[in-house]
């Protein structure tokens, strides 16, 4: 019960993700189920408790390797993945309309074209105007450049002039400097004599004062011994100590006197040497030429300042000039005149066209397709979203064609749309691989999305899988016939691999193409009513065959398995 509860339940996510797909396949349930109906009807009645002559309904497929796919299917509505819109913002009316809807254009194609008379006087106005102000500004340009030539010629004459002053600067220089080497040993020896007197002032005054000193403390001496006058100025005279700070004052005087007269020598020699050499006028004509030099420096300074302005004053006057010639708003109608021609920005079909000769283009223009580069626009229910990631293949079906495309999962929108009352789903777009599909823009479209693909091995329906107490799987596979003609069945050991929600991958050392395997692992389920014959028909995997005794032929019908497209997934 557990197992058909669960069949039941993979049926009714099938049949919810897969309405269309339902409705036809309960359409070739009910025609078998009126085949059965019929043969029942056709077959003699037996009596209540009969066993139909131990007859009995054995659902059982033939094992061949095939292909299985684990997918999600959803429907949509086929689409042109390169769409371009001729469009316009502009206001001026229809001049001619080029194409008609059908026909196939390339990009760069006219597809209309705007009156533009208007435009173009104001576009001539506008360069009338603009060519005066080119005018002018030639004239403030060539007036700015005769300026910038006139300084330039300054700073060029105050170069020359600083040049001048420098070479004179320079032999005022050189002069001063050879009288200076003349003096210089008569300056130094002047400088050692002033340095000397300088010394001898300050050893004089020093003696003088240890004298006062010693004659001062020599004189409260004798006082206080009660000599006055004449007595007291015979002793301090006769004071040792008096007489010795007498004598260094003396000698320090002296001293004095002669560095004054080693002075006065220098002076006299240094005044002699500089009045034989000029010292004096060669000092005085260098400073007065370092002064022209530094005052033809500052006037050339200023002559490169002023040719500097000059020249920032030409620059912009060049570039007013070139930019007379210029204008945002001439610019922006020639743009508008060049726009009120409409091309066609890709190749492809024209599918609308919305401008009339005479009426303003109200945006849209024209609407182009690439016929060749299509999608389908589908959506993946949310229960679904989280199984599938950009890239995965698709397998595209459509009214329209015979046969299947492939095509690529491309995109997938990251919110919901929906909900409330009804389930939500992403938005998503499969781009199909082939040019020439035969697919045609506007129509509805299946897509199978291929979650996963195993290939050349043994599938047989999930519910065909039993486990033993061991916790191991098997399958039954038919041994032969009882005395009653009835099918016999032996559990074969296998290893379960790949599934999705009706067929599981088996492999086992026991199994080889052409097996015959019961359908259901419970007895019971293989072989009962004919609407359980019915449901186990539509939900097995491959050549599904039902055993009616020993002597009754095949009834086969194809499932999802080998040989046959998975059903859901």
């Amino acid at each position: 019960m557990t197992k058909l509860k669960a069949v039941f339940g993979r049926a009714g996510q099938f049949i919810a993700a897969h309405k269309k797909a339902a409705v036809a396949l309960l359409l070739v349930a009910a025609i078998a189920a009126g085949v059965l109906v019929w043969r029942q009807r056709s077959a003699p009645r037996l009596p209540a408790g009969a066993n139909m002559g131990g007859q009995s309904y054995v659902r059982t497929l033939t094992l061949q390797k095939g292909t299985l796919d684990a997918s999600i299917s959803a429907s949509g509505t086929v689409e042109s993945s390169d769409v371009s819109n001729v469009t316009t913002e502009l206001k001026y009316t229809v001049k001619s309309v080029n194409v008609q809807v059908g026909d196939t254009v390339n990009e760069g194609d006219v597809i209309c074209t705007l009156d533009t008379e208007d435009l173009e006087k104001s576009i001539a106005k506008m360069k009338e105007s603009l060519a005066e102000a080119k005018e002018k500004a030639l004239k403030n340009y060539q007036n700015a450049q005769k300026s910038l030539s006139d300084a330039e010629k300054s700073v060029t004459e105050a170069y020359d002039a600083k040049e001048d002053k420098r070479s004179a600067r320079d032999s005022a220089k050189s002069a001063y400097e050879s009288a200076e080497a003349q003096v210089k040993s008569y300056q130094s020896a002047y400088d050692s004599a002033n340095t000397a007197l300088l010394s001898a002032l300050g050893e004089q005054d020093a003696k003088q004062n240890a004298y006062n000193t010693a004659y001062n403390a020599a004189k409260d001496k004798y006082t206080q011994e009660g000599k006055s006058g004449d007595e007291l100025e015979a002793a301090i005279q006769g004071d040792q100590t008096v007489k010795d700070a007498a004598a260094a004052k003396e000698a320090a005087e002296k001293a004095y006197k002669a560095a004054d007269g080693n002075l006065q020598t220098a002076q006299g020699n240094l005044q002699t040497a500089k009045s034989a050499t000029n010292y004096d006028a060669r000092q005085a004509a260098y400073s007065q030429a370092q002064s022209a030099y530094e005052q033809a420096k500052a006037t050339y300074e200023q002559a490169q300042k002023t040719a500097e302005t000059a020249e920032s004053s030409r620059d912009d006057a060049l570039d007013a000039y070139n930019k007379a010639g210029e204008s945002d708003e001439l610019e922006d109608l020639q743009q508008q005149l060049e726009k009120c021609t409409l091309k066609a920005e890709t190749s492809g079909k024209v599918t609308a066209v919305n401008a009339t000769v005479g009426s303003a283009v109200n945006g849209t223009a024209a609407t182009i397709q690439n016929t060749e580069k299509l999608k389908v626009a589908i959506s993946i229910a949310e229960y679904d979203i989280e199984k599938v990631k950009v890239g995965m293949k698709a397998i595209i079906t459509s009214d329209v064609m015979d046969g299947e495309v492939s095509g690529t999962l491309t995109q997938i929108s990251p919110t919901a749309s929906g909900g409330g009352s009804s389930s939500s789903g992403f938005a998503a777009e499969v781009t199909v691989n082939n040019e020439n599909s035969g697919l045609l823009v506007g129509t509805n479209a299946k897509v199978k999305i291929i979650l996963s693909t195993t290939e050349n091995v043994f599938t047989v329906p999930l519910d065909a899988i039993g486990t033993q107490e061991d916790g191991s799987s098997v399958v039954y596979v038919k041994t032969g016939e009882d005395a009653d003609g009835q099918p016999t069945f032996e559990p074969v050991t296998v290893t379960v691999g790949a599934t999705n929600d009706y067929y599981a991958e088996i492999s086992g050392a026991e199994l080889s193409e052409g097996m015959v395997v019961r359908a259901a692992a419970d007895e019971k389920e293989a072989s009962d009513t004919a609407d359980q014959f019915q449901m186990g028909g539509m939900m097995g995997s491959g050549d599904v065959q039902v055993t009616m005794g020993a002597a009754a032929p095949d009834v086969a019908t194809r499932g999802g398995g080998p040989g046959g497209p998975a059903m859901g997934g």
